[in-house]
């Protein structure tokens, strides 16, 4: 069943096979930056979706109920909107991130070094 299988596929989709089925597939996956960088990007797409979720959610809540202020709620749908929506923009600056040089890191640095 296997042989008959094989020979149905094309040649293309054989060697991609290959690439799953050999001892190395990880070092050939994480040493590609085309596959990093497709998987950042990816990720980060599903990061900026989540955040806009959050961020109409709390709109969504707050044109429902004005009356109420600062709900837990509320909170928590803010909270997902900013968290996510930086992780968003961290995935898909990937290759700057190591340039960065927050304050607060350096702060941390500085009180416990």
């Amino acid at each position: 069943m296997g042989r008959m299988l094989m020979n149905i596929l094309p040649s293309a989709s054989v060697e991609s096979m290959n690439v799953f089925f050999s001892k190395n597939w990880w070092e050939e996956i994480n040493e590609s930056k085309d596959w990093q960088d497709g998987i950042f990007f990816t990720l980060s797409a599903f990061y900026a979706l989540v955040s806009a979720v959050a961020l109409i959610q709390l709109i969504r809540i707050e044109i429902r109920v004005p009356e109420y202020g600062w709900t837990t709620q509320k909170v928590f749908h803010l909270m997902n909107f900013i968290v996510n929506g930086v992780r968003a923009i961290v995935f898909g600056f990937h290759m700057h991130v190591f340039t960065l040089h927050p304050k607060v890191s350096m702060l941390f640095y500085i009180i416990f070094s």
